[in-house]
């Protein structure tokens, strides 16, 4: 699984702790167990005044670990997004094309900073219901598909939480009218689509997993795999796809978008379950 990490705050600050430093950063996870090794990828986004800024390479954080440590320490802004990645394959691409550069999270239109952890099944049935959107693909995965796709549902609804929503909402609708052949053994049109997404003024998270799944969690025996963690630190909101020390974080339930919002001097968080979609 990819791991994911996001915290917004109301003045400007780094996230070089919890990216780099601490037992449990970011960094730490990419490289924590043989079998968990994220080497497909890592990046970081956040925002200036000139809008959504990415850093992102296609090599694993932990052969970069001198420039992820030196840019965790650089970067201050007050919605700061990290992503390591694992790369799923349901386009059935190349190796080479698998881990071009443009694959690596996270990604923006300029407005947001989006990264995703999980597979989208059915990358190419999405895909055909893109329109215009198809056209500003720079890679060929299906995380970036999942990425426009949420374009698309906000450019028409102009609320990001409801977006989200419709995503889940067209995937299963795609699933539905899917060939049995082609689903095969699958149950849902994904396997897990926890996402970040910012627009700079709000930080927002979907956890979504339709299935159990075997894994647990690096840090807690008790959390399985895909359940996201969220904390408050002072004046930080930190959502995480682990929880990176023992103790002050809530899970997430599935489904459910957090939202974090930057109001009156400080964060805002709201959370509400979604419909979960079904067969």
């Amino acid at each position: 699984m990819c791991r994911l990490y996001a915290q917004i705050s109301a003045v400007p600050r780094t996230a070089s702790d919890y990216l780099a430093e601490s037992e449990r950063s970011l960094l730490r996870q990419a490289n924590y167990r043989p079998r968990d090794f994220q080497q497909d990828g890592w990046g970081f986004g956040w925002f200036d005044g000139s809008g959504a800024r990415l850093v992102k390479s296609p090599r694993a954080a932990f052969d970069e670990a001198p420039r992820f440590k030196r840019l965790a320490e650089q970067i201050r802004s007050r919605v700061i997004i990290g992503h390591l990645r694992a790369a799923s394959n349901p386009m059935g691409l190349s190796r080479r094309e698998l881990m071009r550069a443009e694959n690596a999270q996270p990604f923006t239109d300029g407005r947001f900073v989006f990264a995703h952890n999980g597979t989208v099944l059915i990358p190419k049935e999405v895909l055909k219901f893109l329109g215009p959107y198809k056209e500003r693909l720079r890679g060929s995965n299906d995380s970036e598909i999942y990425f426009w796709q949420f374009v698309k549902f906000y450019d028409m609804y102009r609320d990001i939480p409801r977006a989200l929503q419709a995503c889940v909402d067209e995937l299963w609708t795609l699933w539905r009218y899917l060939p049995k052949s082609r689903r095969g053994k699958r149950r849902a049109p994904c396997l897990g689509l926890n996402t970040l997404v910012s627009d700079g003024r709000s930080l927002h998270a979907l956890c979504y997993f339709p299935d159990q799944h075997p894994k647990i969690s690096l840090f807690n025996p008790k959390r399985q795999w895909g359940r996201m963690s969220l904390s408050r630190r002072g004046e930080r909101v930190i959502l995480a796809s682990e929880e990176l020390d023992a103790t002050g974080w809530s899970p997430f339930k599935t489904p459910e978008i957090v939202s974090a919002t930057l109001a009156g001097g400080g964060v805002r968080l709201t959370r509400r379950t979604i419909p979960a979609g079904k067969q």
